[in-house]
């Protein structure tokens, strides 16, 4: 039974490479919601953020993006 169990385990190889596919999707997805919240809020973010120091927006954003990749991150290691 126990060489069974070590005959199906992934190699370290799997886990590496799945790290790095998942990680990207993760990344993408981020990337996706950050430029729709772009578009549903207002005035450019970068803009807000960087050259007027909007702190309550770089706040919100953050939030929002942050929520948004917990959700990701549950929903991949499902």
């Amino acid at each position: 039974m126990f060489a069974m169990l070590l005959l199906n385990a992934p190699s370290l190889a799997d886990g590496v490479i799945n790290s790095l596919v998942y990680s990207g999707l993760g990344l993408v997805m981020a990337l996706i919601a950050y430029k729709l919240i772009d578009l549903i809020i207002p005035g450019k973010i970068s803009e807000q953020i960087g050259k007027e120091n909007n702190v309550a927006m770089a706040i919100v954003v953050g939030s929002l993006i942050l929520g948004i990749c917990i959700i990701i991150a549950k929903v991949i290691s499902a």
